[in-house]
This record gives C-alpha cells, structure tokens and sequence, in this order.
C-alpha cells in the first residue's frame, strides 16, 4: 500500500512549506499570518504616550517569514500620531524574546505606521508589536486599525489584510483634569 501511493507521487509526510512566487518575482504567504487582537492597558483619553499592542501568529504554513506590517488607523473623530521610535516588538508567549526591528516610519498624510522586521519574523511564531502614540484620542469611542502583513520580497512582496484592531477609549478617569 505505502510503496504504491509512494510510486503515484504521493507523500505520506507533509512538504516543507513553499510561498507563492508568481512569474514576474511577486512573492505572497501561502498562509497569512493570523490576527488576534489590539489592546491597551490605558484606554482613558488624553493618556500620553501609551502602548498599544498588536499580536499576531506567523502559521507553520505561512511557507513565508513576515518581513513588515503596516497598521493604519482607520477614518475617526480624530488622528492619532505614533512615535516610531518608540516601537518594540516581542516574539514567543511567556517570556517573551524582544526582536531587532529594521525601519519603522510613520506617514501622518495616511495614519500608517510600517514596520520592518529585521530579520524577518519566521514561520511559527507568536508576535507581539507595541507601538505608542503621542497619547491617547480626546474623544472617547472606539478606534480602528487595519493591519496588514508582508512577506519577505522588499517591493515584490504582496501584502495581505489580516484584520482589523479595535481600541476604545473612556471618558471618567481619575487621571483626568
């Protein structure tokens, strides 16, 4: 039985993972990475410098390691301004292993802040990127975010939209004045 179905091409063990390249160079995830969620620790308005947390799985079969991620704050009451320079992010669950991250940038014109991953973040990883604004809305609701991630391939690279986070934020704290 197992020499016949192996004499057909067939294999009983799984293949490595490959991306999908196209003809022209363009790359893409054979699995895209999976979005869990957004979260703050500080959702009061007007908070400053506060972090938001973006995680995130890279699958085993992502046949791809993801090299940038672009969250771009979705239309709202207000525009929020990250600082790039604040930007850590953190692979594994529990410790979690900070990562060396190349060029982040913010475009304030278009609410998106990219992240570059250098290295890039391999197959099978659990990923958690804190990014920081100037601080918090000063209207309270909720927020939106898009987020996007790319694989490997600088400007061949295709990049998938994996979900979108909500943040909310409250009126009411003692911290306000």
């Amino acid at each position: 039985m197992i020499k016949s179905l192996i004499g057909l091409g067939i294999s009983l063990l799984a293949p490595a993972a490959i991306a999908v390249e196209f003809p022209d160079g363009r790359v893409a995830f054979d699995q895209p990475p999976i979005f869990a969620e957004a979260n703050t620790r500080y959702p009061q308005v007007w908070f400053p410098s506060p972090t938001y947390n973006f995680i995130l799985r890279v699958p085993d079969a992502a046949g791809e390691p993801l090299e940038r991620l672009e969250i771009q704050q979705l239309p709202s009451q207000e525009a929020l301004y990250f600082q790039p320079q604040r930007t850590r992010a953190f692979v594994g669950t529990r410790p979690r292993q900070r990562i060396s991250l190349g060029e982040v940038v913010f475009d304030p014109d278009n609410q998106l802040l990219q992240i570059t991953f250098d290295p890039p973040v391999p197959p099978g990883t659990y990923l958690r990127v804190e990014v920081s604004p100037v601080r918090n809305p000063q209207w309270e609701g909720v927020y939106l975010f898009g987020v996007t991630a790319f694989p490997r391939g600088g400007a061949l690279a295709l990049g998938q939209y994996i979900g979108t986070g909500r943040l909310q934020f409250y009126r009411g704290s003692n911290f306000l004045f």
